[in-house]
């Protein structure tokens, strides 16, 4: 692939999928400081491995897919675990409000508060609007694991409504 074409796929993403890639990152890494290096390093690894896209899934997806597994390495490596020691320990509350401030939504809050495994699910299904096969493919797990997350995760959240609010720790450590 010419580097002419390469740059044109790499400016087209970044105008088409930019901001959605930044706000998946931060659903991971919930640290802004730390998203906009990840989310240069995600657009030089798709540069760099754009001639090795087969185009199986579409280009959204594996960019996706890439994002997603920066951040799962960032969240798995030494310089997060030192940074969370040196860190003081932020209050759920801030971080609720931080995301009612963006978002304007409670139901965002309440994702983002979700086990990993349920809060991947409904972003990339609700807020990404991906299709349960999409979010399969991004995931690498199966499409019918993606239906019983949807189902296990929508039945949590429709909880903590009912409940106004309130987070039952509890409800986050059965699965």
């Amino acid at each position: 692939m010419l580097e002419e074409e390469k740059r044109r796929i790499i400016e087209e993403a970044l105008e088409m999928y930019g901001e959605e890639v930044k706000r998946l990152i931060y659903t991971y890494v919930k640290d802004f400081d730390v998203v906009d290096d990840l989310f240069q390093e995600v657009f030089v690894k798709v540069y760099f491995h754009l001639d090795s896209f087969r185009g199986e899934s579409e280009l959204k997806t594996w960019i996706y897919r890439i994002a997603i597994n920066r951040s799962k390495d960032y969240l798995r490596s030494f310089k997060y675990r030192v940074l969370q020691l040196l860190q003081p320990v932020q209050s759920e509350d801030v971080e609720s409000k931080v995301l009612l401030k963006e978002r304007n939504d409670e139901v965002a809050a309440f994702v983002f508060q979700m086990p990993i495994k349920y809060r991947e699910i409904i972003i990339l299904y609700y807020y990404r609007d991906l299709s349960v096969d999409e979010v399969a493919t991004v995931l690498h797990i199966s499409a019918n694991t993606v239906k019983t997350r949807l189902v296990r995760g929508r039945e949590r959240l429709r909880k903590m409504l009912e409940e106004g609010g309130t987070v039952d720790e509890r409800t986050f450590r059965q699965g």
